[in-house]
């Protein structure tokens, strides 16, 4: 297996040919990409948008559920932003809608070029995560100055909340057992629940590589043997949805993230997702944001 520990792009890439074995809450739902299209659809309505005269969208990252919906709409113009073109290549090939009209920019969230106060809606999804605490004023700041001042941050965000809780991987093992016919969707709530345990409050780093030694406990050169059977499909599962283990993530709690975002925002509309309740993971939300 590879090193455990070590923070590369690896780990980002093998995400494109394996989308179809997340589920959300680690991609958006059906009813993400509906709340997300009735809030720009708000925003188109305020700027008067048509085919002819389109409004300019900027997607963060290359997520192909939020493509797929910005294709059916005629009167946007999509702007994709991304650094790593082979992901964003593997994403696009998940991309249903046809056709589909894009400008790439391979570039840092951060620094590539941007025309300044340009863009009526900037569309992004758990890309804060993806970029240290240390990053974030920067990622803030640059949606803010990007955008028109009647422009929103249309952002799908986690986090660590009231309702997240931390235990290990045997109390989830068992808890996860008692379901009957555990699902694909089952097995990434199990991936979610379970990088609790390795999330380290002070630095907010959340670390894969751990878990990934906290699983070898049950592995061997056969697979996996944990003395329950049944435990070996969840295991295997978990590991297949984590691997390779050298994505770096930071997960900050609500509060630290809302006042992050107070900066520069106000949140005009927040909706929490309820499916992920029923596991205590972490926190999935959504907020339509206005700049300040």
């Amino acid at each position: 297996m590879p090193e455990l520990g070590v923070i590369g792009v690896s780990g980002w890439k093998s995400m494109g040919p394996q989308w179809d074995k997340y589920t959300p809450p680690v991609r958006p739902s059906e009813q993400d990409m509906l709340t997300i299209r009735e809030r720009l659809e708000r925003v188109l309505a305020e700027t008067g948008a048509t085919e002819e005269r389109r409004a300019q969208v900027l997607v963060l990252g290359s997520t192909p559920e939020t493509r797929n919906m910005l294709a059916g709409l005629p009167n946007v113009r999509v702007t994709l932003m991304d650094y790593m073109l082979q992901m964003t290549v593997a994403m696009t090939e998940m991309v249903t809608a046809d056709p589909f009209d894009e400008v790439w920019i391979k570039g840092d969230w951060l620094n590539a070029p941007l025309p300044e106060h340009y863009f009526d809606a900037v569309i992004s999804d758990l890309v804060l995560s993806n970029l240290p605490p240390a990053k974030h004023a920067g990622l803030v700041d640059r949606v803010h100055t990007a955008l028109k001042p009647t422009g929103r941050w249309l952002n799908r965000t986690d986090c660590v909340d009231v309702n997240s809780r931390i235990e290990d991987l045997d109390a989830l093992l068992d808890r996860f057992l008692l379901i009957e016919e555990p699902t694909q969707a089952d097995i990434c709530s199990l991936r979610c629940a379970a990088g609790l345990r390795h999330w380290d409050r002070e630095s907010s780093f959340l670390s894969w590589a751990d878990l990934g030694r906290e699983l070898e406990k049950y592995r061997d050169d056969t697979g996996f043997v944990h003395p329950d059977p049944r435990a070996n499909r969840l295991l295997e599962g978990l590991w297949e949805v984590t691997a390779p283990f050298d994505k770096p993530y930071w997960l900050r709690t609500k509060e630290d993230l809302e006042e992050e975002l107070g900066r520069r925002f106000r949140i005009e509309h927040e909706v929490r997702d309820v499916t992920v309740l029923q596991h205590h993971e972490r926190g999935y939300y959504f907020y339509d944001l206005a700049p300040r």
